[in-house]
């Protein structure tokens, strides 16, 4: 169903490795859907999935200026919390404002001070 591929296109963009992730998770997809993930562009499938990830991050930073201050002050937690909220809330922001507070309700959430 082209939810399902929806759902694990979704994953492996989020991803580090997007072309395991689609490996991986081909298995619960129809044939047709298959075909069609085998006959994507390994590059293409690695860049995208680092658009995605980039553009992400900016959101975040361009939506909520204390979460861009705390990336110009310790780059490092910043991109670990950026890092596991990625990994573990689906991408449906589409402008910078609504993903910003969707990353800081997941900071606090996690006890993790933006």
């Amino acid at each position: 169903m082209l939810r399902d591929l929806q759902r694990i296109l979704a994953k492996a963009l989020t991803g580090d490795a997007p072309l395991d992730v689609l490996r991986a998770e081909a298995a619960s997809l129809s044939e047709e859907e298959r075909a069609w993930i085998a006959a994507f562009d390994p590059d293409g499938v690695r860049l995208t999935g680092f658009l995605v990830r980039k553009l992400r991050f900016e959101r975040i930073c361009r939506g909520d200026t204390a979460a861009e201050r705390w990336f110009e002050r310790d780059p490092e937690s910043f991109v670990r919390a950026f890092k596991a909220y990625n990994a573990e809330i689906p991408p449906v922001e589409i402008f910078p404002r609504a993903e910003a507070s969707a990353f800081r309700s997941w900071c606090r959430a996690n006890n993790i001070p933006v």
